[in-house]
């Protein structure tokens, strides 16, 4: 039992380590050439790619701030974009437990644990599914089955509707965890709020139009490099490799979501170094510039003074839920 245990541990690392031995292999590469890719982006594909990075962080700060709003916590519009931002710094050490530390960052505006705790699960729940239903776009795409699709469409759209009904938080009450069962009820009793009437659309707007820009990264990417495709096609591609770099439970999903995209380009026609090239430098400049990015405003929160209601503390019990207007 031990030994099948540390086998399913290890096995993630084990494919994608196959899968490298396969892209490295059985699919040698001009590795001249991918460098030369990424040494000499013009300035164009540079301002593209940053201009994709302020359109997706600004998206998401706008959700952030949507979601904040709707339990009436008034937090300076600046401040809370420094706070979301952090957390993508946190995440760096701590990983999606780093994200989930803004709440901490919030207490002294009014903010619950169980609020905070909901809005970072409706902000990461949101991103799986529309990340998710663009994924499944792009099996249609990619393998032409769109019953395939549309199944897994359908999927993505069950699980969420679950995981908001007060079935799953019944469930989550029930588990034998003492204190800890009870505020994971609250915390998805929050992100339920959340993810109804018009704060769901607002998001869904704009958690859609996050995932869009992201791929279109990957679209400039191939398009100054030489190997134009569809921007359809390149939203679907990033979406894929999203959740094959998941799937490999390495951080970042490093290696993994960069081999994937490859692939899917070189079926598409897309010669292999042009394709591993855009996908590192799709994925990576927008990536690394919002990581780099939460850890300078780590310091700016380090180095700004809280307001005057966190002089006495937070209150030992929270209240309940909000609900969302």
């Amino acid at each position: 039992m031990v030994k099948m245990h540390r086998l399913l541990r290890w096995l993630p690392l084990l494919l994608l380590g196959g899968l490298l031995v396969y892209v490295v292999v059985a699919q040698p590469f001009d590795w001249h050439a991918v460098l030369d890719h990424i040494l000499h982006m013009s300035p164009l594909l540079w301002a593209q790619l940053l201009g994709v990075f302020l359109v997706c962080y600004a998206a998401r700060v706008w959700r952030w701030v949507v979601f904040t709003r709707a339990f009436g916590v008034d937090v300076p519009l600046w401040r809370n974009a420094v706070i979301y931002m952090s957390g993508f710094g946190l995440g760096l050490m701590l990983h999606k437990a780093g994200e989930a530390m803004r709440v901490l960052y919030l207490r002294p505006y009014g903010m619950s644990y169980a609020n905070g705790v909901g809005a970072f699960l409706a902000d990461r729940l949101l991103d799986i599914l529309i990340a998710g239903i663009l994924a499944c776009s792009g099996i249609a795409l990619f393998t032409g089955h769109a019953d395939w699709a549309l199944a897994a469409t359908a999927a993505c759209l069950v699980a969420m509707w679950v995981l908001r009904s007060s079935l799953a938080r019944e469930f989550v009450r029930r588990l034998p965890l003492g204190r800890l069962s009870a505020y994971a009820h609250e915390g998805m009793h929050a992100m339920s709020v959340l993810l109804s009437g018009g704060t769901l659309w607002r998001a869904v707007a704009l958690s859609v139009g996050t995932w869009c820009a992201q791929g279109s990264a990957l679209y400039f990417a191939l398009k100054a490099m030489g190997a134009p495709v569809d921007l359809h096609l390149a939203i679907a591609a990033y979406s894929i490799g999203l959740f094959a770099g998941a799937a490999a439970i390495v951080p970042g999903g490093l290696g993994a979501a960069e081999a994937a995209i490859m692939l899917l380009l070189v079926s598409k026609g897309v010669d292999k170094e042009t394709a591993l090239a855009a996908a590192i430098v799709g994925r990576g400049v927008p990536q690394w510039a919002g990581l780099l990015t939460g850890l300078a405003c780590m310091t700016v929160l380090g180095s700004t003074a809280e307001p005057p209601a966190a002089v006495n503390g937070p209150a030992e019990v929270d209240p309940p839920p909000v609900e969302a207007s």
